[in-house]
């Protein structure tokens, strides 16, 4: 049933960056990937990811240290995904509700899917959020494909940024100065209009323009 779930995010993900000749490292799947609904970190697996890892075992989107991307291996010996979320386990938010499956390479800053939110269809939301003392969360998509795709739309702003051209460095980073590539998932800005994130966001005034920007894009 999993690989019965079209990937399009995916497939342009990885598209693009080989369009723009970036490095992405895919790794084989395993050969019992966890299925949707099955107990993962004490919650139901997404069924969006259970699809992802029927395709490949994890994978990296960019460099090892300066990427965008290092998506939690997953195969017959380790599961990324229930080391880092039982590592994070805690009965604050966001570790309480959410359970991770990505992050950006060099630093503290991951993105996690929220089950609780999960639609009549199973599919769960994701956030993105650090671990740095304010520990703030972003919605960043309505599911894990969504997000996908929305990664890969900023890749292509990234590789012709200006910063990016001259020292390899971007002036704009994903999700947070990129709110109208957010608004671009109408499901989403639905969901944080409507208040279903407010129990996990702990956003300071610094991040009241860009989530005013995501609902009004």
């Amino acid at each position: 049933m999993n690989a019965d779930i079209p990937l399009p995010g995916l497939d342009r993900l990885i598209e693009v960056y080989k369009k723009h000749g970036l490095p992405v490292k895919i790794l084989p799947p395993g050969r019992s990937p966890p299925s949707a609904g099955e107990l993962v970190a004490g919650h139901p697996f997404d069924p969006v990811l259970a699809a992802v890892y029927k395709r490949l075992g994890g994978a990296r989107f960019g460099g090892e240290h300066h990427g965008e991307l290092f998506l939690d291996h997953v195969d017959d010996q380790v599961n990324g995904i229930v080391l880092t979320t039982e590592g994070f386990r805690d009965e604050e938010e966001p570790f309480h509700s959410s359970v991770t499956f990505g992050r950006i390479p060099g630093l503290a800053a991951y993105y996690a899917v929220v089950p609780r939110l999960a639609d009549e269809q199973g599919r769960q939301p994701v956030i993105y959020f650090e671990t740095y003392m304010d520990r703030y969360v972003l919605p960043v998509a309505s599911d894990v494909d969504r997000f996908f795709d929305a990664l890969s739309r900023y890749i292509d702003i990234m590789v012709v940024d200006e910063g990016y051209r001259a020292d390899g460095v971007p002036d704009i980073f994903f999700p947070s100065r990129v709110p109208e590539l957010i608004a671009r998932d109408r499901r989403l800005v639905e969901m944080i209009t409507t208040g279903r994130f407010d129990f996990i966001m702990n956003l300071g005034d610094e991040y009241q323009d860009w989530l005013a920007r995501v609902k009004s894009a």
